[in-house]
């Protein structure tokens, strides 16, 4: 998906030949499943943003998401981007339909890539664990309807689990009481494939796992959204992980060492220091 960007102008990198900086926004924590697989597939320097201050999105109404959108994207441009992921669901579904035709360097969403990722695995009966906002906008529904019609769909709302791993909670008994209550009744519908819904969940995949049962496909998007955006800048491709990322700005909406510090309990590894960007406000 590539969009045009028609707000104010930006310093930074000129626009065309090699991108030198990908941008990854998430609203806090989540998008970090979708950044290490991205750093696998590409050798361009990532800047990643969590939107802290304002996690979790899944409960923000469209007009506040777009909001937060145009500032990040300003953001990312004022630093050089030259391309956007959005590793967040809820934006991918609420905002980027909205934003249309308004941005001029590629913007990548997560909808495509989670529904090509699943019907590669799935034998027909589809579970899908989101946000409140994603599972609200039908987004998933509509994708899975236009693609593979005889795929049927099973939505679950899942507003507890953004908050749990936020708070690094992701083994712990109230993490697998929510994810019980979520998935039993996506499990009577005799579900064949799980889809990840929200780039938060990766981090409970270990224990999904165990709830669910080996006959169970889970899908995490995550690793096909990298692939998507090394199919678009194939001259970027690398042959090695970044180590740690080392290649990798981190910024924040709120504060930078509660993200560090949650962050590195999470993907097991250190992380450079963490800058504060602050968010213009909301658009309502």
């Amino acid at each position: 998906m590539v969009l045009t960007y028609d707000g104010p102008a930006f310093g930074g990198t000129p626009l065309g030949g090699n991108i030198l900086m990908i941008g990854i926004y998430d609203s806090g924590l989540g998008g970090l499943s979708v950044w290490r697989e991205l750093r696998q597939h590409t050798s361009a320097q990532l800047l990643y943003f969590g939107d802290t201050s304002h996690v979790p999105y899944g409960e923000k109404t469209p007009a506040q998401l777009e909001g937060y959108f145009w500032d990040i994207v300003g953001f990312f441009l004022s630093q050089g981007c030259e391309g956007v992921v959005v590793a967040c669901n809820t934006s991918s579904a609420l905002v980027l339909p909205r934003v249309m035709g308004r941005v001029q360097i590629p913007v990548f969403g997560i909808l495509e890539s989670a529904v090509r990722a699943t019907l590669e695995v799935s034998d027909g009966r589809v579970g899908i664990l989101a946000t409140r906002g994603t599972a609200d906008s039908g987004a998933y529904q509509k994708a899975f309807s236009k693609i593979a019609p005889n795929v049927q769909v099973f939505m679950q709302s899942a507003p507890r689990l953004v908050p749990l791993v936020e708070e690094g909670q992701v083994k712990s008994q109230a993490a697998e009481e929510a994810l019980q209550e979520y998935l039993d009744p996506l499990m009577a519908q005799d579900i064949d494939t799980l889809l990840l819904g929200c780039t938060h969940y990766p981090f409970l995949e270990g224990l999904i796992g165990e709830l669910v049962g080996a006959n169970i496909h889970i899908v995490n998007p995550a690793p096909q959204l990298a692939l998507q955006v090394a199919e678009v800048f194939p001259n970027l491709a690398t042959n090695s992980a970044n180590d740690s990322g080392k290649d990798t700005q981190f910024w924040v909406s709120g504060d930078p060492h509660t993200f560090k510090t949650t962050a590195e309990l999470l993907l097991q590894e250190r992380l450079p220091a963490v800058g504060f960007h602050h968010m213009a406000g909301e658009k309502t």
